[in-house]
């Protein structure tokens, strides 16, 4: 009998195997950890079910912001074992801007920044989402992030909805946070998605923005906050799943990933083998937009997309050059020129799975 039930659960466990092969060869899979791209930061609010969402998905969570000031409220043995732990399943660790802005005002950033390294965080975000800090301040944060090991994540962007930064300041903070040699640079987005940076009132993407600021840093270096799942599901139609997204709710972390491997209608096919693409992420997103829509003509392509008719056209003129579009009359009105994509893909299916 106890033979009997070894060879049982030997044979159960060879399925499991088997059915793991199989699954895993449905998705489009993803490099593994460490990453340059396609990273997930999630934002630990010290919630409950963290444990076991660690434990299932680690490997799609490449680093844990505890966030704002909440490293304040803990006990510095219940803080460090919380750190360990994410440490131990490959996870970097970052403290919040807020809590480093809080020192700073109070002229004692060094001494906070000794205690992170000290607690086990390993990344160090520097932000001004609150307060604006001196160029020699920022420089020192920098020195001691690389000195120590640590990683630097420089955040653009303010808090408050009622006193944003231009479109010309952000791409100007970018391009300063450049001279810091960061790791990666945060689009601000808070923990609601709304009414900061990219974002308008309404958590719709202002894809004008995200034009301007992949102009001005490589996509692998930016990260765009994105709290809510309809953000993060348009930005990896927009740039493919390589985009780098943060605070990323924990309950979130396996819908995302679904959406980044092609396993959920929003994204299928997105991922799948597909021609090179020449140009930048709007001619992407245009060529996706006809391959799983159908044709359009500019007007609609326009509203879909939420681009400006420049960038729609200057895509389109990139995609029908390179033979990936096809430019038609449209025979009900011969004013109107409609575009369809050679290479069609299945269309989305915008239902909930």
């Amino acid at each position: 009998m106890e033979s009997y039930t070894i060879l049982i659960r030997i044979y159960n466990r060879e399925e499991e195997t088997n059915m793991h092969r199989f699954l895993s060869g449905l998705a489009e899979g993803r490099t593994g950890k460490p990453r340059n791209a396609g990273t997930t930061m999630v934002l630990d609010r010290i919630a409950y079910g963290t444990t076991e969402v660690v434990e299932y998905l680690s490997d799609y969570i490449d680093t844990v912001k505890i966030g704002w000031g909440i490293p304040f409220l803990l006990d510095a043995k219940m803080l460090s074992r919380r750190i360990s732990f994410y440490r131990e399943h490959a996870i970097h660790v970052s403290n919040g801007g807020t809590m480093l802005e809080i020192a700073v005002s109070k002229g004692r950033h060094m001494q906070a920044l000794s205690a992170l390294k000290e607690q086990g965080f390993d990344t160090i975000e520097l932000s001004e989402g609150i307060i604006d800090i001196p160029s020699a301040t920022k420089s020192k944060i920098a020195e001691f992030a690389r000195s120590n090991g640590m990683r630097l994540h420089v955040e653009i962007g303010r808090k408050d909805p009622n006193n944003q930064l231009s479109l010309d300041e952000t791409a100007e903070g970018v391009e300063r946070s450049l001279d810091l040699s960061p790791d990666a640079v945060i689009i601000e987005g808070r923990e609601t998605g709304r009414g900061v940076e990219i974002y308008d009132e309404t958590g719709t993407i202002k894809w004008d923005w995200v034009e301007r600021l992949l102009g001005v840093s490589r996509p692998s270096l930016l990260m765009f906050e994105a709290p809510l799942e309809k953000q993060q599901t348009e930005l990896i139609l927009h740039m493919g799943r390589e985009v780098n997204l943060g605070n990323v709710s924990f309950a979130s972390v396996a819908a995302l990933e679904t959406q980044r491997q092609g396993l959920r209608g929003d994204t299928f096919g997105v991922t799948a083998s597909a021609p090179e693409i020449l140009g930048g992420p709007a001619s992407k997103f245009v060529h996706y937009m006809l391959s799983s829509h159908g044709s359009m003509d500019q007007s609609r392509l326009i509203k879909s997309t939420g681009l400006t008719r420049r960038t729609v056209q200057k895509a389109l003129d990139t995609l029908v050059r390179s033979g990936l579009v096809r430019e038609a009359r449209d025979q009900h009105d011969l004013r109107r020129r409609v575009y369809s994509s050679i290479h069609r893909t299945n269309p989305i299916k915008r239902e909930n799975d």
